[in-house]
């Protein structure tokens, strides 16, 4: 065990006096305590803001959404100060820059598991959507659409929690690359989840902005919130409205169909909020459609850099953490922040 010569180079900075360079455990680098102090209050303050929004407008569906989703990006973000504020030189070896391994780990996890809680926000608003103002026009149900997308969140958050505790409960570094891999499947699968919400999402915005409703429709948990006896997996419209000709003998028929469809398409999803107007939507529209793309950018580059490994040129630039991750989710929570979405659905306290 190397002794006292090297307990003087206990200065941060200091350089491992074998290899001559300076070397630091877990992150690769002494992690900003000023941007570590600078999230933790930003994440702090939508928290706090995402709170009492969703009680004023009684949005209790943002409360395990965006509102849990911001608490784990400020349990993340208290994980770095903590990793910041407890660098210790460690002589032996020439001597190197340790910090708390719970500490490194507690942050990997909440900043990589946040963005699948944020998701969610965006799947249910989405079903929302599709409820009050053009059920005709999705090809998935929107029954099922939530319900669909919330199950494959929470497959994802289940992977990546997964692989975080194998990560954190490792004795060596076999385990902790096994812990990241399959951290870097649940990011991966969540990517897969979002691009499938993107299409379906630019297949309704397409369909009812040149006014097409979908020739049939899948609801496979229809037959479920309407009874055993009655199968509701898929819903065929009626001709006349998409653009089919109706003959005389067909139009009861066609009636018939009509009013079953749309009994079904809005009636039996449990609903008590107003209507949204075209202006409401379009808002509401590019509210996903920019909160879609950051949180794409964000598991492009989580992927990326989990694969690289925790040792990878990706995994050791913090600039390029704070500008592909950090940044990116902050802004994701201000924007739905100022256009929160309990201004359009939800009912005041007073």
């Amino acid at each position: 065990m190397v002794k006292e010569p090297f307990q003087c180079n206990n200065v941060n900075g200091s350089v491992n006096l074998i290899t001559g360079s300076l070397e630091y455990s877990n992150y690769g680098y002494f992690p900003s305590k000023t941007w570590a102090y600078v999230f933790t209050g930003v994440f702090g303050a939508g928290l706090m803001v995402q709170l009492l929004l969703s009680i004023f407008y009684r949005a209790w569906w943002t409360l395990p959404t965006l509102t849990a989703g911001t608490a784990v990006e400020v349990l993340g973000w208290g994980g770095r100060v903590w990793s910041a504020t407890s660098w210790k030189w460690d002589p032996n070896d020439g001597g190197i820059w340790n910090t708390s391994f719970g500490a490194y780990i507690m942050q990997i996890c909440a900043l990589v598991i946040a963005p699948t809680v944020y998701s969610a926000a965006n799947y249910i608003l989405f079903g929302k959507i599709i409820t009050t103002s053009g059920p005709t026009y999705s090809s998935l149900h929107a029954q099922s659409f939530s319900i669909i997308f919330v199950i494959a969140d929470i497959a994802c958050l289940v992977v990546q929690g997964t692989g975080g505790g194998i990560a954190g409960s490792a004795e060596d570094e076999n385990g902790t690359d096994i812990g990241a891999y399959i951290m870097t499947a649940g990011v991966v699968l969540q990517l897969i989840v979002t691009i499938l919400f993107s299409g379906l999402f630019i297949e309704w915005i397409w369909r009812k902005k040149n006014d097409k409703p979908a020739r049939k429709q899948y609801n496979p948990f229809g037959r479920w919130r309407n009874g055993k006896n009655k199968d509701r997996s898929s819903i065929e419209m009626p001709l006349s409205n998409v653009g089919g000709v109706e003959t005389p003998d067909s139009a009861s028929e066609n009636a018939r169909k009509q009013q079953d469809y749309v009994m079904t398409s809005s009636s039996n999803i449990p609903y008590n909020g107003p209507s949204l107007s075209n202006q409401k939507v379009n808002i509401l529209c590019g509210l996903i459609t920019v909160g879609t793309f950051l949180i794409i950018v964000r598991s492009v580059y989580r992927s990326v850099e989990l694969l690289d490994g925790w040792t990878g040129k990706i995994a050791i630039n913090e600039p390029l953490f704070l500008g592909l991750d950090a940044f990116l989710m902050a802004l994701f929570i201000y924007i739905y922040t100022i256009i929160y979405p309990g201004f359009f659905f939800g009912r005041r306290l007073f």
